[in-house]
């Protein structure tokens, strides 16, 4: 039930959840400039304040038109609540087991379901190995709607903690952030998650 992709309050199903993250990939590198996905996130002058900044072993910090995968847990800040993780080892709303998945994301590249301007925020800058904890206001994260979320439902106007772990970047394109675990993100009736706890830091420049 992921690549992490946050439904808004459409229910749990679990085809609704998910999204291939190849697919997603793909088609975030190649949209015109300007074009804009279908996203809960709303757009935002503010900025997030970067709790926790441990570097990475990359060469270099992630920017704009960058491919990343990477690892992340959202909570919400008052109750401390996990409304969506990378991490599995929790139950999903709808009862299912929370499966270890990597999210990826085209970094600039315009709004994606389920990965918050807040969240691309946190991973800009970021190097491969590196670790942030960030907090996240409301209008950077999922504003005055509530949304559900794949372990919770996330109350409108909350405020969001994200714990985030950069994995891979490549600035050459998929095929090279996905070599070697093409099993690690099917989703819906082809779900697989083979070599997604062993994934090996990389980057490709």
């Amino acid at each position: 039930m992921r690549t992490s992709i946050i439904a808004a309050a459409q229910g749990p199903s679990e085809d609704t959840l998910i999204v291939d993250r190849r697919r997603l990939l793909a088609s975030a590198a190649s949209a015109a400039a300007g074009a804009l996905l279908a996203s809960a996130c709303p757009a935002s002058a503010a900025s997030i304040e970067v709790l926790e900044d441990v570097k990475g072993v990359g060469s270099r910090g992630a920017r704009p038109g960058d491919l990343l995968l990477f690892h992340y847990v959202g909570r919400l800040e008052g109750s401390g609540q996990v409304f969506d993780s990378t991490r599995g080892g929790l139950k999903y709303r709808d009862g299912g087991p929370g499966v270890l998945r990597p999210a990826a994301v085209a970094l600039g590249g315009g709004p994606i379901p389920g990965i918050c301007e807040g969240l691309q925020q946190a991973l800009t800058g970021m190097s491969i190995g590196g670790r942030r904890t960030v907090r996240v206001p409301p209008e950077l994260g999922f504003g005055g709607a509530a949304v559900g979320a794949p372990y919770a439902i996330v109350p409108a106007g909350s405020t969001l903690v994200y714990e985030v772990e950069l994995l891979r970047l490549s600035a050459t394109g998929p095929d090279q952030l996905t070599r070697g675990i093409a099993k690690c993100g099917a989703g819906g009736a082809g779900q697989q998650d083979e070599n997604c706890g062993a994934i090996s830091l990389a980057e490709f420049l």
